[in-house]
């Protein structure tokens, strides 16, 4: 996630910007962004799997954005988009999807989630097989 590149400013607080912030899965300090104030560190993303513990991999589908995801010891070829995937990091629900400039962030979900964008085309890997309509 290379988002926010904001030169330092103070905020009305008098503190300097970007704030401090810590991966919600591991704790890892790295830098914050108002855009996605949850965001897993990279290293995180990379522990993402699905219900059944099978490991999953994401990035851009194409040069003008997208996201596509797959399952890491499947051919390229079976790589699947849509807006965003529901999977697992270190047991924990999460939701991955494409960062506004490019790349992926991944930020956790809670029970009544409202950053879920259109339902039909987010598909929920936390269960033994995908839910979605169409992804």
């Amino acid at each position: 996630m290379t988002e926010s590149r904001h030169p330092a400013a103070p905020t009305s607080a008098g503190q300097d910007w970007p704030p401090q912030h810590w991966c919600p899965a591991c704790g890892a300090a790295q830098q914050a962004s108002p855009r996605y104030p949850w965001h897993l560190c990279r290293d995180c993303v990379e522990l993402a799997v699905d219900g059944t513990g099978r490991p999953l991999t994401f990035g851009n589908a194409s040069v003008t954005g997208g996201l596509y995801w797959n399952y890491v010891e499947a051919p390229a070829s079976e790589l699947q988009t849509c807006l965003g995937v529901i999977c697992l990091i270190n047991g924990r629900r999460v939701i991955v999807r494409e960062a506004r400039f490019g790349g992926v962030v991944a930020e956790p979900l809670t029970a009544n989630d409202l950053r879920l964008p259109d339902n039909q085309h987010v598909i929920d890997l936390t269960r033994n097989r995908p839910r979605s309509t169409e992804c």
